[in-house]
C-alpha cells in the first residue's frame, strides 16, 4: 500500500527542493543539474520528483522566481527605509547581488531563456510582464526619472557586477569583495544621480 502523504509532509518536500535547488544552482549553475541531483540532495525517490513536478526545468523556473519574489519583498523593505536614497541603494544592490542566498550571479539570461524554451509559451508572456514589472516598481521606489538616469549605462555597470561577482579568477577574495563593493557605490552614485530631487 502506497504511503499517504499529508500536505504539511509535501510542503516539506517543496521547502527542501527549494533550499537544496539554490545549493545545486550556487555549485553547478542552471545547465548542469539534474533530476538525480535534486532527488539526491532531498532524498526522494525519482518518482516522488515527477509528483511534484512535470520536469527539472519546471523546478528550477520555480526556484528562480520565488527566490526573485523573496528577494524583491526584501529590496521593498530596504527601500521604504529612512536613510538617504544612496544609502538605500547599496544596500538594495548588496542585498540582490551579494546576500548569501542570492542567486543572481548564477543564474544568466541564458539560462532563463533556455527554462523558457522548455516550458509552455504563457509562462514566456508572463516572465517578460513580470521582470519588467519588478524593474519599474523598483525605480519608482527609489524615485528615479528614467530620462536622467540613462537604462544602457546603467545595464552596462549592472554588467560589470554580474561579471565580476560571478567569475572566479584567481585574483584573491579580498580583491574581488573590494572591487564589488566599489562597482555597487559607483552604481548607486549613478542611480541617485537619476533620482528625483
Amino acid at each position: 500500500m502506497p504511503k499517504i502523504v499529508t500536505e504539511h509532509e509535501k510542503d516539506m518536500v517543496r521547502e527542501a527542493m527549494f533550499t537544496q535547488g539554490i545549493e545545486l544552482i550556487r555549485k553547478k549553475g542552471v545547465k548542469r543539474i539534474t533530476v538525480e541531483d535534486i532527488t539526491s540532495a532531498t532524498h526522494i525517490g525519482k518518482g516522488s520528483f515527477y509528483s511534484y513536478y512535470n520536469s527539472k526545468e519546471e523546478l528550477l523556473y520555480s526556484i528562480i522566481k520565488k527566490s526573485e519574489s523573496r528577494m524583491f519583498e526584501r529590496v521593498e523593505a530596504l527601500l521604504s527605509e529612512n536613510a538617504n536614497l544612496n544609502e538605500r541603494l547599496v544596500k538594495v544592490l548588496k542585498e540582490i547581488y551579494l546576500a548569501a542566498d542570492s542567486i543572481v550571479l548564477y543564474v544568466s539570461p541564458s539560462d532563463i531563456e533556455l527554462l523558457l524554451r522548455k516550458l509552455p509559451a504563457e509562462v514566456a508572456d508572463r516572465e517578460a510582464s513580470k521582470s519588467n514589472n519588478y524593474f519599474s516598481r523598483t525605480l519608482s521606489l527609489c524615485g528615479i526619472d528614467e530620462s536622467r538616469c540613462e537604462m544602457d549605462v546603467l545595464a552596462y555597470l549592472m554588467n560589470a557586477l554580474h561579471f565580476v561577482g560571478s567569475t572566479d579568477m584567481s585574483f584573491g577574495e579580498r580583491g574581488r569583495e573590494k572591487a564589488l563593493d566599489f562597482l555597487v557605490h559607483a552604481i548607486a552614485d549613478y542611480m541617485t544621480g537619476g533620482a528625483e530631487q
